[in-house]
């Protein structure tokens, strides 16, 4: 019975998730417009900060974030795409405090997201 509890409790973690990334063999002729970097503040529930979370509550909105602050930066910089794009998921000091006082409720984190932002020739 305690095996087939720890198995669906690790079944149902997730650390990070990340959909829709494309891989293209054939690059068009680009021109770099400029490297980026930037962070989003995460805000999980139920669950580990920079960790596993269980149920995935919140995934998809993380997913979103990061989509978003990536398209800004492209707009920002007037380009068609972003290319080279590094995502690492972190939780700091304070994230692991509110952690440890809402006994595992609240799991908030911080992405940052960096990459160089590209306008096709």
């Amino acid at each position: 019975m305690l095996i087939v509890a720890a198995v669906l409790a690790v079944a149902g973690c997730t650390t990070f998730q990340m959909s829709g990334m494309q891989v293209v063999q054939d690059m068009p002729s680009m021109q770099p417009l400029g490297d980026f970097e930037t962070t989003v503040k995460v805000n999980e529930f139920i669950g580990n900060s920079g960790g596993a979370n269980l149920f995935n509550l919140t995934a998809t909105e993380m997913d979103n974030e990061i989509y978003d602050a990536i398209r800004r930066e492209v707009e920002k910089r007037s380009g068609d795409a972003a290319i080279n794009v590094t995502v690492r998921y972190e939780a700091q000091f304070l994230d692991l405090l509110l952690n440890g006082v809402t006994f595992g409720l609240y799991a908030p984190a911080t992405a940052t997201i960096s990459g160089t932002v590209v306008s096709y020739n």
